[in-house]
C-alpha cells in the first residue's frame, strides 16, 4: 500500500495518476474554465459531480462553458449544490484534497493525499457514487440558465476557486481608483504601528502596515490604490492597497490610520525619473498629476495607472472581471 502527501502544487500530478485508471470518478466543487484540460483524462462514461448551484456559478466559480465541454465528451456531469468536496476516483487510485478544477488553484497552495489503499478507494468511490445519486443531471435548459447567470453577475474573487484575494496578495481588479496622493512623514511609533496589525495575520509576501491619515482626511475605500507622493523629495513610494477600514491610533485621544498592504522589496521611485522613463502622453499625464498633488489626491487616468503598477512595478491586474477567466 502506498499513500502519497502532494503539494503545494498538485495539479500536475493530479492529471498524471488519472491517465488510464477507468472507470473514473469526481466530485469536485468548482470546475473553472480550465477544469476540461486538468480533467482531459475524464472520457466518455465517466461520472463528474460539481458545485453548479447560481451561487456558484454567480461568483465564476463554476463554468457553464467547462460544463459544456465536459458533456461534449460523453461525461456524465451532475451538480449537487451543497457539495465542497475535491475527490477523484480511478481503477487503483484516489485523490482526497483541496483542489478544485480551475487555473487559480493551480497557482494557489493546495494539498492532496493519493492512495492505493483498497479500503480507501471502496469507501471514496461509494462516497462519491453516493452523490451522484442524488445529484441534479445538468441538460441543455439548465446550461443556458446557468449561462445567463454568469454573464449576469460579476465575478467575487475566492481564493484558490476564481482568483487570489486582497487577503493574499496584490490582484488588482478593475474598476479600481488609483490615487497619487500627497504624504508627509508620520509621527508613528513601534509600538502603535505592532498595535495597528497584531490582531490581522500577516502574509510574508504583501505584509500590511498602518498608514496614518492626515487631520483633514477621511479615509479611503478597501482596494483603492495608494501611490504615495512626497512634494519636497519629489518621490512617489511603493504602490499600496487599502485593507482596512478606518481606526482611531491605538492608545491616542486623535489621529486615525489605515491598514494598507503592498508587495514584499518593492522600491519607490524618482516622479522626475518616471515621468522621463514614460514619455510621451503618459509622461505628461504623470507631470500634470504630480503639479496637481500638491493640492490634495489625483485620481490617475486608466492608461497611466496601468502602465505604473504593471509596467514598472511589476503588479498583476485583471482587466477582464465579468469575462471568463478561471
Amino acid at each position: 500500500m502506498v499513500t502519497e502527501f502532494i503539494g503545494p502544487f498538485p495539479w500536475e500530478t493530479i492529471s498524471r495518476k488519472l491517465y488510464g485508471r477507468r472507470p473514473r470518478l469526481g466530485a469536485i466543487a468548482f470546475v473553472g474554465r480550465d477544469g476540461p484540460d486538468l480533467l482531459r483524462h475524464f472520457r466518455h462514461g465517466d461520472v463528474l459531480v460539481v458545485n453548479a448551484s447560481k451561487e456558484a456559478v454567480a461568483s465564476h466559480a463554476t463554468s457553464p462553458d467547462a460544463l459544456a465541454e465536459l458533456i461534449a465528451k460523453g461525461i456524465e456531469v451532475k451538480s449537487s449544490p451543497t457539495l465542497h468536496a475535491k475527490v477523484l476516483v480511478g481503477e487503483g487510485i484516489a485523490i482526497v484534497g483541496s483542489a478544485n478544477a480551475s487555473r487559480n488553484s493551480t497557482e494557489s497552495l493546495e494539498a492532496v493525499i493519493v492512495t492505493d489503499d483498497k479500503a480507501a478507494i471502496v469507501r471514496a468511490r461509494d462516497f462519491v457514487a453516493g452523490i451522484a445519486a442524488d445529484a441534479n443531471p445538468i441538460d441543455d435548459d439548465l446550461l443556458t440558465e446557468l449561462r445567463r447567470v454568469w454573464e449576469e453577475n460579476r465575478r467575487a474573487p475566492v481564493p484558490g476557486v476564481t482568483g487570489r484575494s486582497a487577503e493574499a496578495g496584490l490582484l488588482l481588479r478593475w474598476p479600481v481608483p488609483v490615487l497619487l496622493c500627497p504624504v508627509e512623514d508620520d509621527d508613528l511609533t513601534d509600538d502603535e504601528r505592532e498595535a495597528m496589525t497584531a490582531d490581522v495575520e500577516q502574509t510574508p509576501q504583501f505584509p500590511l502596515f498602518g498608514y496614518q491619515l492626515g487631520d483633514d482626511q477621511d479615509g479611503y475605500d478597501q482596494a483603492t490604490v495608494l501611490l504615495r507622493y512626497d512634494p519636497t523629495t519629489k518621490w512617489i513610494y511603493e504602490p499600496v492597497v487599502v485593507f482596512g477600514s478606518v481606526a482611531p491610533i491605538p492608545g491616542r485621544d486623535d489621529g486615525a490610520y489605515q491598514l494598507v498592504r503592498h508587495k514584499r522589496r518593492q522600491q519607490g521611485r524618482s516622479a522626475t525619473r518616471l515621468i522621463t522613463r514614460l514619455g510621451g502622453a503618459l509622461g505628461t499625464q504623470l507631470q500634470s498629476a504630480v503639479a496637481d498633488a500638491v493640492d490634495g489626491d489625483v485620481e490617475l487616468p486608466r492608461e497611466l495607472a496601468v502602465e505604473l503598477l504593471q509596467g514598472i512595478w511589476q503588479l498583476d491586474i485583471d482587466e477582464q472581471v465579468g469575462e471568463r477567466r478561471d
